[in-house]
């Protein structure tokens, strides 16, 4: 990477965001690192999105129209293959960055530039932006040569908090469009298996959430992918890993599975 402040392409799907995306548009703004571009991919929405983003072209927003609804990974895809950047960074059409986010990575990424991504702490917080707890409990993303093996369980890295270089997701094949969810928790494994083993920075800065209340069937659906997705990079691991490692990825496999069947099916109640 030059020492020169290289473009970040800022990608933002969004379905039926009126009512959110011009916030989630401003935060990124607003950041102190320049240059920028953000770029909308509108997946099929059927409310007003489009409209409010095409009244922010003036200030470097693309916006780019699907005319069905594909899905978040699709919507990434297709936001990853317009991207002008060297650097891709993520946000949702829901969500809010805090000030001097994106230049508190971009300086981590500069001074390592073997990272494969960098990462953040996340909070949930109130339309008011009232903080109401910390994402994945307070968990923070794992690091070092196995930092995969607790992704395989648990996914703690929340994708608008993500900077990564274009060219690692480009090589990592994109986003799983098979995936209808937890594709994100797929793609943060294969950066991590993929890219020459490369290692994952933590930033501990925050960024703010907007309060969403997931629907019952996104959870269950959210429920069922995720040990799909562990059992893929599991399995295509298993023949490199030492038994030590082999035991400690299965631990963390079984328990969480274990513990989101459970959550996901559980038992009904006899009469």
């Amino acid at each position: 990477m030059t020492s020169e402040p290289c473009l970040v392409s800022v990608i933002i799907p969004a379905r039926d965001a009126a009512l959110t995306i011009r916030r989630a548009i401003a935060s990124v703004l607003a950041q102190s690192y320049t240059p920028i571009e953000v770029i909308v991919v509108d997946d099929g929405s059927r409310d007003e999105t489009a409209e409010v983003v095409r009244a922010l072209a003036e200030r470097d927003v693309r916006l780019i129209r699907l005319q069905d609804n594909r899905g978040a990974a699709a919507a990434r895809n297709v936001g990853i293959e317009a991207a002008s950047g060297e650097i891709v960074a993520f946000q949702d059409a829901d969500d809010e960055w805090l000030a001097g986010k994106l230049e508190q990575q971009m300086d981590r990424l500069r001074s390592d530039p073997g990272l494969v991504l960098v990462a953040s702490r996340a909070l949930f917080a109130s339309e008011h932006r009232e903080e109401l707890g910390p994402l994945f409990g307070g968990a923070t993303p794992p690091a070092g040569p196995r930092g995969w093996v607790p992704l395989l369980a648990r996914n703690t890295i929340a994708t608008p908090t993500v900077v990564t270089p274009r060219r690692a997701l480009v090589e990592a094949g994109g986003f799983d469009t098979s995936l209808p969810v937890a594709e994100d928790q797929d793609m943060w494994i294969r950066l991590r298996l993929m890219i020459r083993a490369a290692p994952l920075g933590f930033e501990p800065l925050r960024t703010i959430f907007a309060k969403r209340d997931a629907p019952m069937s996104w959870l269950k659906r959210r429920l069922r992918a995720s040990p799909l997705v562990s059992r893929r990079h599991f399995v295509t691991k298993l023949r490199t890993m030492t038994n030590n490692h082999q035991r400690s990825a299965l631990l963390h496999v079984l328990s969480n599975w274990a513990v989101k069947s459970f959550i996901a099916f559980p038992r009904t109640a006899s009469h």
